[in-house]
């Protein structure tokens, strides 16, 4: 079984009914850590390692996609979605000009579109192909697009309180 090297998550051992509850959770624990305050949030540890902020923003931003690839997964027969580019956003200040507390309601706002998505899907639909270039290139299916949105969040939200945690 495939697994993050990183936080130990499995794809394949995530079930279509856990993601919603899981997806809320952790949506609720970002508000709870952006209600930290901002000079804490804006550290980077080192040059190459992302600050709270800049994680958040990616997460933001990758619910975004997710949704978009899930979308193109159903009108399309195993399509290559585009990148994120995430180091791109990063490099261009994009995510270092958020505000907290915006964040947070945009996480919701994300996470929420990405849930109804998901709630609209049948399990044919979550059954069909999609090509997914991480961790390893691989045809996947939009069940596992639904429990990479799990990962992202519940990887990033570690990260994110760890880095909030030695802030301190």
């Amino acid at each position: 079984m495939e697994r993050c090297e990183g936080c130990g998550f499995a794809w394949d051992a995530i079930s279509a009914a856990e993601v919603p509850e899981r997806l809320q959770s952790a949506a609720a624990s970002y508000r709870t850590a952006f209600a930290e305050p901002s000079a804490r949030l804006t550290v980077r540890r080192e040059p190459t390692t992302w600050s709270a902020l800049e994680y958040g923003g990616h997460v933001r931003d990758v619910m975004f996609n997710l949704r978009d690839r899930i979308v193109l997964g159903l009108a399309d027969d195993n399509p290559v979605p585009h990148r994120l580019f995430p180091d791109l956003r990063i490099d261009l200040g994009l995510y270092a000009r958020d505000d907290a507390s915006t964040l947070a309601v945009e996480i919701t706002v994300a996470t929420d579109l990405l849930l109804r998505t998901i709630a609209a899907l049948s399990t044919e639909q979550l059954d069909r192909p999609i090509f997914y270039p991480w961790p390893v290139e691989a045809t996947r299916t939009l069940l596992w697009v639904t429990a990479q949105a799990l990962h992202e969040t519940e990887h990033h939200l570690a990260d994110i309180e760890a880095l909030i945690a030695r802030a301190a």
